[in-house]
């Protein structure tokens, strides 16, 4: 595709792409866009924002920070080549539509979802959502993978976001920071990792049968999200630490309310884990590895499956299995189609089932414009998985944000499962 940007290729040290960012060019298929996205609900209160007032805000903003400017021409079996863009076309980079109801907006999300971003312009894109008659309005930002992880992700907020230059300050360590890169790995804790991995991905071959990502590219998303506060009084009432109580809850979920597309449900299901390898939170670009946790699919008792999540986690704690398949700066400069070879290979070797994040949130900076965001929910492109939950813990309000393939499961489960896992965190909640 054509780009609408002037374009000038980066410099050493400006805005080049690391190692475990090449990843998600790698993964980048013609099924399945490697980009995140975040969907900001905005306040009743006061009259709709006008796209006009959105686009003169991020016409104001584009130029505060390199990676906002940021595109890849390539980076599928071509090598990519990173350019910034000296001219940006705001009108191509923020779209505005209306939507009737809660599944109309969710439709429209979830073909955003199913779009590529345009190469090589600069990779995100944001959508304000208005609705035909009272209601609140939504603002879709979609960012690709390889400029950012999740939580780095916070540099975004930026282009939107009200505040003065000391609260716009906040969001500096997410886009200025170097690069994120992993320096070798000592080789007897690389060795531990890989047989730590090895043992999390046996043991989660046992009772498989978790529908498969199909390559139809097809999208459903599902919202939902509940008190901080109370999350945490109800994992501590059980027992646990809120990681281990949401994974639990999601287990139990999922065991309670399989999807219906296979005669046997599955026993074991493999769970992709993001663990932050940064620490201070301090990094521009990906910092996030995946370790592997097997849940159970067909546990429905609450405290089994915290049990089961708590030693799951423990090993993780432990051996750190994370560490297997992270990018380092030392691995060989192969050819690129052949480094896009053996990532894809990988993750089906991998063969993970579902996804799980929990993620805590870093903005101080609570409105657009003048709008009050009332939740913020974040939403993960599908990577060798048909479903996908990510939680986001920001301040009094966890959010989370469900993304599943409707050729694999049955179409309509991402509400379903949204359904029943309230069901489940009341119960928790209630339960003597």
């Amino acid at each position: 595709m054509n780009s609408s940007v002037t374009e000038t290729t980066t410099s050493a040290g400006t805005a080049e792409l690391a190692r475990p960012d090449l990843t998600y060019l790698h993964l980048d298929t013609k099924s399945s866009p490697m980009h995140w996205a975040m969907v900001l609900e905005l306040s009743t209160e006061g009259a709709h924002l006008t796209v006009d007032e959105v686009r003169a805000r991020v016409r104001e903003r584009h130029g505060l920070f390199d990676i906002f400017r940021l595109g890849v021409r390539h980076g599928r079996w071509r090598k990519p080549q990173v350019v910034l863009a000296e001219n940006l076309d705001v009108d191509r980079h923020l779209a505005h539509a209306e939507y009737t109801d809660a599944a109309d907006l969710r439709q429209r999300m979830a073909a955003l979802l199913e779009t590529h971003l345009p190469r090589p312009d600069p990779l995100w894109h944001i959508t304000l959502f208005t609705p035909g008659a009272a209601g609140a309005q939504f603002v879709l930002l979609r960012v690709h993978h390889s400029l950012s992880d999740g939580i780095a992700g916070a540099a975004f907020a930026a282009l939107l976001a009200d505040g003065t230059s000391e609260d716009l300050s906040e969001f500096e360590r997410f886009a200025t920071s170097p690069r994120y890169r992993i320096d070798a790995i000592d080789p007897e804790v690389l060795k531990a990792s890989k047989a730590a991995f090895g043992a999390q991905w046996k043991a989660g071959s046992e009772g498989r049968g978790w529908p498969k990502l199909t390559k139809s590219g097809r999208r459903e998303v599902a919202l939902y999200s509940t008190s901080t506060r109370t999350l945490r009084r109800t994992a501590k009432k059980h027992g646990a630490t809120v990681q281990e109580f949401v994974l639990a809850a999601i287990g139990r979920t999922l065991s309670l309310s399989p999807p219906a597309t296979k005669n046997v449900q599955a026993e074991t299901i493999r769970v992709t884990l993001p663990v932050t390898h940064d620490t201070a939170f301090r990094h521009t670009g990906n910092a996030v590895l995946v370790s592997l946790l097997n849940l159970r699919g067909n546990e429905a008792d609450l405290a089994r499956q915290i049990e089961r999540c708590r030693s799951e986690l423990t090993t993780i704690e432990a051996e750190r299995p994370e560490l297997a398949l992270a990018a380092t700066e030392n691995t060989p400069q192969l050819p690129w189609a052949a480094q896009r070879a053996i990532a894809n290979a990988s993750m089906a070797r991998m063969s993970p089932d579902i996804h799980i994040g929990i993620n805590p949130g870093f903005s101080r900076v609570r409105s657009v414009l003048g709008k009050g965001i009332t939740e913020l929910t974040a939403l993960s492109p599908l990577v060798g998985y048909s479903f996908s939950v990510t939680s986001l813990i920001l301040g009094n309000t966890t959010s989370f944000g469900i993304v599943t393939d409707p050729a694999a499961l049955p179409e309509g489960y991402a509400s379903v499962f949204v359904e029943q896992f309230e069901r489940v965190l009341h119960e928790a909640a209630h339960t003597q």
